[in-house]
């Protein structure tokens, strides 16, 4: 006897309005299920991606500085060396290397007068990420003979201080005397990182150095680019090991804790979304089968007494449950990838900058999350049917079905 064909016949001839009814429904429910579940994980790891990939661009993975709790701009520098450098490149998973400085200044503007942080970088700075915030200009162009005077704002900046490409400002730093730099505007960016954003300006780290009176060898810090993202705890722990005793390596999740613990929350309730959207889609199939089951109890009977045993009637019910939650499965990602889709292209959802660190939902497929999806859904689902379906098959005796005949 092939159930799988019997199994095909009593799907294909369900007529009656209320089964119908409740296939469908049941279908709605395990495609809803799906799409959530696809649009949950894909802006989940879109969030972690987008915030990680700009906290990163704009810092590094890793921070070598002095051992202190100084969380000030007057940081005790450390001695930007070869040795050091060579040490610090040799670990596994060290991709680049970089120099920055930092001081505190106040730029006067042709709307207001603005305190920044002026972050010098030099010619080793991995302009890859800066370059595509660009919006208007270019990066800093620094050669090693001549000390540049380009500066580098955000829009936010030239939007508070009416300072506009290729204005000209004056940069005064409270020291004893207070000293002034004149600086050229060469290029305005706007990362969507509404602190950074309005926090920082970036110049040529010579003009750091000289205003702090260091030698040229003394930086901030050395900011450390790894390969595997997924081993910076690791990585962190090898340049540690490889450093100075005076120093100390700082991974970017040490360093911005809030950040990092604010993604992990969202990826915390994605957990608890998941389980009630599988106990929702469990629960329709369920019905649907009890549904379906009650409308063929004659046709039970006559299975019986055929001499079709319990086990085979339960498959049968158990593929007809299966067509179903394929069918919501094919509709499920069919709009989920869709609408993944249109607010990658179009950005439809926006949000506010200042709170989620990007101006837009952000959407980062992984079809080994879809696939993931699909897989457990299934297995989740016919494991969960396996019960009702034999219950059905078990109780329903030749006598209910003649008796309903």
């Amino acid at each position: 006897m092939n159930i799988y064909r019997i199994a095909g016949k009593l799907y294909a001839q369900t007529r009656k309005e209320r089964t119908s009814l409740v296939i469908q429904v049941s279908k709605i429910s395990v495609a809803l299920g799906v799409c959530v579940l696809i649009l949950t994980f894909a802006i989940t790891a879109g969030f972690r991606h987008e915030v990680q990939t700009k906290i990163t661009g704009l810092g590094a993975h890793i921070a070598v500085s002095h051992y202190d709790n100084n969380e000030s701009f007057q940081k005790v520098p450390i001695v930007d060396s070869k040795n050091l450098r060579r040490r610090i490149l040799a670990q596994d998973n060290v991709s680049h290397l970089q120099a920055t400085a930092h001081i505190a200044g106040i730029i006067q503007g042709n709307k207001d007068v603005e305190g920044v942080a002026f972050k010098g970088v030099g010619a080793d700075y991995d302009t890859s990420f800066l370059s595509r915030q660009i919006v208007q200009g270019r990066c800093l162009h620094l050669e090693d003979s001549v000390v540049s005077n380009e500066l580098l704002v955000s829009e936010t900046f030239s939007k508070r201080t009416g300072l506009q490409l290729g204005d000209k400002v004056n940069a005064f730093f409270v020291q004893n005397p207070v000293r002034q730099r004149k600086f050229v505007i060469t290029g305005i960016y706007n990362t969507g990182l509404g602190i950074y954003d309005k926090t920082y300006v970036m110049c040529d780290i010579r003009q750091v150095i000289k205003l702090k009176g260091w030698a040229d060898d003394r930086v901030d810090a050395l900011e450390v680019f790894v390969n595997d993202f997924s081993l910076l705890d690791v990585t962190t722990d090898k340049v540690n090991m490889a450093i100075d005793y005076d120093m100390k390596a700082e991974s970017i999740k040490e360093q911005q804790k809030e950040v990092f613990n604010w993604i992990d929350l969202v990826e915390q309730n994605v957990v608890v979304l998941i389980v009630l959207i599988i106990v929702i889609v469990a629960v329709s199939l369920i019905s649907t089968q009890f549904t379906f089951a009650l409308e063929h109890i004659p046709t039970i009977g006559i299975l019986k007494t055929m001499g079709c045993r319990n086990g085979s009637i339960s498959r049968i019910f158990m593929w007809v449950s299966f067509r179903v939650l394929v069918g919501g499965l094919l509709w499920g990602n069919a709009v989920g990838l869709l609408l993944c889709w249109l607010q990658h292209t179009f950005h439809i959802v926006t949000l506010n900058p200042e709170n989620y660190y990007m101006s837009y939902v952000p959407i980062d497929v992984q079809w080994l999350h879809v696939l993931l999806i699909n897989i457990g859904i299934m297995l989740i689902s016919w494991c969960v049917l396996v019960l009702p379906a034999y219950f059905v098959a078990k109780k329903v005796r030749i006598t209910d079905a003649v008796a309903m005949k």
